[in-house]
């Protein structure tokens, strides 16, 4: 890739309508995941047979669960959405909604990158902790179970990026942009 290529490629228009629509899928998958954090925790306090102290336990593993996937979904939301198959007010609804679908896949996988980045980091420091005594070494999570696990994000996601795309293609439909919408897929 030139100089040039970059150049082009950061310079390219279109990014506030996917950052604002990233930044939207985000707050909605936030207040979706604090629901269900909720919800499983009243649950869990209702349930005569459980002990209410798990409720700070479960409420903060429930948290911690649903900020970690939200920011990697919008981001390759973002990305996508800009620069890759960035939504155009011309494009029929059957294309949004394949835009879209690829948009939450790249979320996806950018989610199982990072999620494999983190567990052979702390791997990594567990095999240092139990070489110096500190620790004791945990068997890293299979890449096989953190793909599938983004799997079943992707399938969680896949409605709420779909919406995104589609407000989006709504609005640029009532308020046109004065430049082409072109990703890299359209100069395919």
């Amino acid at each position: 890739m030139t100089e040039q290529d970059v150049a082009r490629v950061l310079t390219r228009r279109g990014a506030l309508p996917a950052l604002m629509t990233a930044i939207g899928i985000l707050v909605a998958l936030i207040v979706l995941g604090f629901l269900g954090a909720t919800f499983s925790s009243l649950a869990v306090i209702a349930d005569p047979v459980v002990d209410g102290s798990f409720f700070g336990a479960i409420w903060s593993g429930q948290l911690v669960g649903s900020l970690a996937g939200p920011l990697p979904i919008a981001l390759g939301a973002f990305l996508c959405f800009w620069q890759i198959a960035p939504i155009a007010a011309s494009l029929r609804l059957g294309h949004v909604v394949t835009r879209a679908v690829l948009a939450a896949t790249a979320g996806a996988l950018l989610l199982f990158v990072v999620t494999l980045a983190f567990t052979l980091i702390l791997w990594a420091i567990g095999l240092v902790g139990s070489a110096t005594g500190l620790h004791a070494t945990s068997t890293p999570t299979s890449p096989a179970v953190l793909a599938f696990r983004a799997l079943s994000v992707l399938v969680s996601v896949l409605p709420v990026v779909v919406l995104g795309a589609i407000l989006l293609w709504g609005w640029l439909q009532r308020h046109p942009l004065d430049y082409k919408v072109s990703g890299t897929l359209d100069e395919v």
